[in-house]
C-alpha cells in the first residue's frame, strides 16, 4: 500500500490544472480524480472541492453533461459549499449552464437564480456575480423568457467595470448581444456582439473564440441576419474549431450553423445534406438544439415540395421543444405543421 508523501496532493493539483490549461480535458479529470483520492485520504476537505469542482468542468468540456451535473449537485450539497457564497455560486453557475445543455431549462433557471442571488453576498468576487448573471440570462433566453433575461441583462451591464477582466466583459457583452437578437433587436445585438469581439481575442483563447462566433452567427440567422458578416461569423468559427478541435457536440452545433445559413440562402439540397446527420445524432446535443435541427430540416424539405417528411421532422422538433420547455417554439413549430396540413384538408 503506497503512502501518501507530503506535497503529492498539490503536485497532483498543479499537474491537473496545467493538463487544464492545455485543454487536455481527459488527462486532466484523470489526474484531478487521483488528487481527489489524495484530498479524501488526507482529510482535506477544500482540495477535494477544488479537484472535485475541476473533474465536473473537465467532463462538461468532454461533452458528458450528465456526468458533470451529477457531480455539481455532490459539491452543491456538500456542507463546505453552504459556507463559502463564493463556492455556492461557482458550483451553482456550473449546474445552471449543465442543466441548460441536458434540456432542463426550468431546473437550470431555478439552479442560475439561486447563483445570483447567492452572488449578491460574493462582495469580493465581482466576476462570479457576472457569470451568475450570464447563466440566468442564458437559461431565460432558453426558456422563451425573453423579456425576464433582457431585464437580467440590464442588472448585468451595471456589474460591469472598467478593472473586469477584458474576457470576462467580452462574455457578459456577448449574452447581452445573444438576448438582442432573440429579441430581433438588430442593431443593439450587433453593437454588444462588437463590444465582445473587441474583448475576446483568438490570442487568449481560441476555442473560447470558435465558439463566441458561432454563437454570434447562430443568433444573427436566427434574427434573419443574413449578410457578409454573418458568414464572416461563420467561417471564423469553422477555422478556429479546425484548429481547436472540440467535442461531438460542439462539431455538431457548428454544423447545425452552417445548415442554417444554407436554409436561409435557399441552399436547400445541401442544407437537407447537412441536416440529415445531424438530426440523426441528435441524441447528443440538448433537446432544445435538437429541435432547431429538426425544425431546419423539416423547413428545408417543406421548401422542397416534400411536405409529409417535413411534417414528421417538424413533429420530432415539437416534441423536443416541449420536453425542454421551449413552449413558444413548440407552439410556432406547431403552428408550422397545421399550415402544411391545410392543402391536404382542401
Amino acid at each position: 500500500m503506497a503512502i501518501n508523501q507530503p506535497g503529492d496532493q498539490l503536485l497532483y493539483e498543479l499537474r491537473a490544472r496545467e493538463a487544464w490549461s492545455q485543454r487536455d480535458y481527459e488527462r486532466a479529470r484523470v489526474i484531478a480524480g487521483q488528487a481527489v483520492d489524495l484530498a479524501l485520504d488526507d482529510g482535506n476537505e477544500v482540495a477535494w472541492w477544488n479537484m472535485a469542482f475541476l473533474q465536473a468542468e473537465c467532463l462538461r468540456e468532454e461533452g458528458a453533461v450528465e456526468e458533470s451535473v451529477k457531480v455539481a449537485q455532490q459539491l452543491r450539497d456538500h456542507s463546505l459549499t453552504s459556507q463559502s457564497p463564493s463556492l455556492a455560486v461557482r458550483v451553482l453557475t456550473l449546474l445552471a449552464v449543465g442543466l441548460q445543455g441536458l434540456g432542463q431549462l426550468p431546473e437550470a433557471v431555478r439552479q442560475a437564480t439561486a447563483a445570483v442571488n447567492v452572488a449578491a453576498d460574493a462582495v469580493d468576487a465581482p466576476e462570479l456575480r457576472v457569470e451568475a448573471h450570464q447563466a440566468l440570462i442564458a437559461s431565460l433566453a432558453e426558456s422563451d423568457r425573453l423579456e425576464e433575461a433582457w431585464a437580467q441583462c440590464l442588472a448585468l451591464s451595471v456589474l460591469l467595470t472598467t478593472e473586469m477582466r477584458s474576457q470576462t466583459a467580452g462574455k457578459a457583452h456577448w449574452a447581452i448581444g445573444n438576448v438582442a437578437f432573440m429579441r430581433h433587436e438588430v442593431a443593439d445585438g450587433t453593437k454588444f456582439h462588437s463590444l465582445a469581439a473587441g474583448s475576446l481575442s483568438p490570442n487568449n483563447d481560441l476555442d473560447l473564440w470558435a465558439r463566441f462566433n458561432r454563437a454570434s452567427a447562430a443568433l444573427r440567422l436566427a434574427a434573419g441576419v443574413v449578410d457578409a458578416e454573418t458568414l464572416e461569423c461563420i467561417e471564423r468559427a469553422e477555422t478556429a474549431s479546425s484548429i481547436v478541435g472540440g467535442n461531438d457536440r460542439d462539431q455538431l452545433e457548428l454544423s447545425l450553423t452552417r445548415a442554417h445559413w444554407l436554409v436561409l440562402t435557399g441552399q436547400l439540397n445541401a442544407a437537407v445534406k447537412r441536416l440529415r446527420p445531424i438530426c440523426a445524432d441528435a441524441i447528443i446535443l440538448a433537446p432544445q438544439t435538437a429541435g432547431e435541427a429538426n425544425l431546419l430540416l423539416g423547413r428545408a424539405l417543406a421548401g422542397r415540395g416534400e411536405d409529409f417528411e417535413a411534417m414528421s421532422y417538424l413533429d420530432t422538433a415539437k416534441t423536443f421543444f416541449i420536453q425542454s420547455g421551449a413552449q413558444d417554439r413548440a407552439a410556432h413549430v406547431a403552428g408550422l405543421i397545421d399550415s402544411l396540413m391545410q392543402p391536404q384538408k382542401s
